[in-house]
C-alpha cells in the first residue's frame, strides 16, 4: 500500500488514528512504569503551601472524557483542524515518553490515606492514586494536552459563539490544571513544565509568530484604550 493511500484511508477514518496512537501510548506508559525507577523528585517549598481540597478530583477525572470528546469534535470540524490537534498532542505525549525514560521522574507530596478521611470524593481519590502511580510526572500530561486543546480551540476559524466556548474551555483548563496540584498529583513544577511544553508545540504546530501575535495584541489594546 503506498503512502498516498494510507494517509486517504486515514483521512477517510480519522478517529483510527488516536486509537492507534492511544494503544501505542498507553502499551509505553505501562512500560515505563513496570520498568523505570524514578530517580529524580520533583518538588519545591510552593508544594507545601497548596492544600489538599479532594473535590477536585471532579475536575482530574473530568479530564479523560473532556479530551475524548474535543477529539471527537474536532473531528466533525474536518480534516485540517482534526489533524493539528492530533499533531500537537501526540507530539507532546511522544515527548514526555522520552522525557520520561531519560530523566524519571518521581512525586513524594501523596500523603498517606488516613482512617479518619471519609466520603465519596476521598474514596476515589484513594482510587486515583491505587491506579496513577507518583511516577514520570515532569511534564504533567494532564496539564499540557489541556493548555493544547485550549490553544487548539482558540486557533479555530469560523468558530460558533466564539467568545462563550473559549470562555468555557478556558474555565475547564484552569480548574483541570489547578486538579492536579490540588490533589498532590503533580509538583507545580510539573503544572509549569507541561504548560511550556503546550505553547512549545502548539507554535511549531500552528505555525504561530509569536512576535507577530504580541505586536498585535498591544495594538488591539491600544485601539481599545483610544476608544475608550
Amino acid at each position: 500500500m503506498s503512502l498516498q493511500r494510507i494517509k486517504a484511508w486515514f483521512r477517510r477514518y480519522p478517529l483510527i488514528i488516536s486509537v492507534c496512537y492511544l494503544l501505542f501510548y498507553v502499551a509505553a506508559f505501562h512500560w515505563l512504569e513496570e520498568n523505570i525507577v524514578p530517580k529524580y523528585i520533583i518538588q519545591c517549598k510552593l508544594d507545601e503551601l497548596i492544600p489538599f481540597c479532594e473535590i477536585f478530583i471532579i475536575p482530574y477525572i473530568f479530564w479523560f472524557p473532556y479530551i475524548g470528546g474535543t477529539f471527537l469534535w474536532f473531528n466533525k470540524r474536518g480534516w485540517e483542524d482534526y489533524k493539528k490537534l492530533c499533531q500537537m498532542i501526540f507530539s507532546g505525549l511522544t515527548i514526555c515518553l522520552v522525557i520520561y525514560y531519560v530523566f524519571p521522574t518521581g512525586l513524594n507530596l501523596r500523603l498517606a490515606s488516613q482512617p479518619h478521611e471519609t466520603g465519596a470524593l476521598y474514596n476515589l481519590v484513594v482510587m486515583l492514586r491505587a491506579i496513577d502511580t507518583p511516577t514520570n510526572v515532569c511534564p504533567s500530561v494532564h496539564v499540557m494536552n489541556t493548555v493544547m486543546v485550549f490553544q487548539a480551540v482558540c486557533s479555530l476559524s469560523n468558530l460558533k459563539h466564539r467568545r462563550l466556548t473559549i470562555a468555557v474551555h478556558f474555565v475547564i483548563m484552569v480548574l483541570i490544571c489547578a486538579s492536579t496540584v490540588m490533589l498532590d498529583q503533580y509538583s507545580i513544577i510539573d503544572v509549569v513544565c507541561g504548560a511550556m511544553m503546550s505553547f512549545v508545540i502548539h507554535g511549531l504546530v500552528y505555525r504561530v509568530e509569536w512576535r507577530t501575535e504580541l505586536s498585535q495584541r498591544k495594538g488591539q489594546r491600544k485601539g481599545r484604550a483610544v476608544n475608550f
